[in-house]
């Protein structure tokens, strides 16, 4: 989900090799054929074709992006964000611009289907801000992991049915076999996990830090990024001990840790973003190793945060100033 030049100077050098690649190819079947006679000029126009269909098929998705970065930002998607999302209202403004743009690119990029429920824009804000959340250490980041979210009206069963029965608990999966490179969300429990930024828990967090760990290919708590070979053995020490506390009930962590690694790290991962302050105060540890896994110190915002969890979520009547900044009142703007 990279915007960043870096990212697109990569795109085109290896759009760039791969026109060669394939220049190489044509340019010796172009030889052959004007040893048969056939004209130099046309043949070598020939020639050059595949090679510039690679490089624009390569590029395509540079120009796709341009095209979605040079759209304002919706005034509706705004609102969410700044309504819903407490991360994003703590960012100093520079960090704002780098989140909207990803949530753009996200919106684009990736399908987020309603499964019997008609999708609205707060559900699909909240999905893309899901996914940025965890990886807005990585300027450069790619979900490939990810091409669809599902999102479901309500909890479901593991076989994938929802409705009200007891059994039907699931909030939120990442797929594997047939479902790969899917993710499925209950709409009420995405929605309650940015609206309740003080329990702890938010699914959809959960579910992209799962996609975090299976950086590496594997969804095993032992994610791909930030921890290296060195630090992979302290890492499965300080669960274990972690885990210990938790059984013990001597920890604030939610008990659903315990279920194995990976729901350790997707559970923990909740956890250090929604409140950084009680785990540095509470698990240093812990949190200083997150803190390297996610690439983000959270410690210079903790102040921020904590006055904007203890304010009354923001609530805009109708004749109120829109929270998207376009100067209209919210009834004539992001209301309609």
């Amino acid at each position: 989900m990279a915007s960043s030049d870096r990212w697109e100077r990569r795109t085109r050098a290896w759009a760039l090799v791969l026109a060669g690649l394939t220049l190489l190819v044509s340019g010796l079947a172009a030889v052959v054929l004007i040893r048969t006679g056939r004209p130099v000029a046309a043949t070598w126009g020939l020639a050059l074709l595949p090679a510039l269909g690679v490089y624009a098929w390569q590029t395509g998705k540079i120009r796709r992006r341009h095209a979605v970065l040079a759209q304002p930002f919706p005034a509706e998607w705004e609102a969410v964000l700044q309504r819903d999302v407490v991360f994003f209202r703590i960012l100093p403004p520079e960090a704002k611009l780098r989140f909207r743009r990803q949530v753009q690119i996200f919106l684009a990029e990736k399908q987020i289907s309603g499964i019997k429920i008609q999708l609205d824009t707060t559900t699909r804000v909240l999905a893309a801000a899901s996914a940025i959340i965890p990886v807005f250490g990585f300027p450069d980041w790619e979900w490939d992991q990810i091409s669809e979210v599902l999102v479901y009206p309500n909890r479901f069963d593991g076989d994938f049915q929802f409705g009200d029965t007891h059994e039907q608990n699931i909030l939120g999966m990442v797929g594997t076999g047939g479902l790969n490179r899917l993710m499925i969300l209950s709409k009420p429990d995405l929605l309650t996990g940015f609206r309740n930024a003080t329990d702890k828990r938010n699914v959809g967090i959960h579910e992209f830090a799962h996609l975090v760990d299976k950086s590496d290919g594997v969804i095993d708590g032992v994610p791909g990024v930030g921890l290296d070979r060195r630090a992979v053995g302290p890492w499965m020490d300080l669960m274990r001990r972690k885990m210990a506390e938790i059984e013990a009930g001597k920890s604030d962590i939610n008990r659903y840790a315990l279920t194995n690694d990976a729901e350790f790290f997707a559970v923990t991962s909740e956890y250090f973003f929604e409140r950084p302050g009680a785990m540095q105060q509470k698990h240093p540890q812990l949190y200083a190793a997150l803190e390297r896994v996610f690439n983000q110190d959270l410690k210079t915002r903790v102040a921020a945060l904590r006055r904007e969890l203890t304010r009354p979520r923001k609530k805009f009547g109708r004749n109120s100033p829109c929270p998207c900044g376009s100067g209209l009142k919210f009834k004539k703007c992001c209301r309609r």
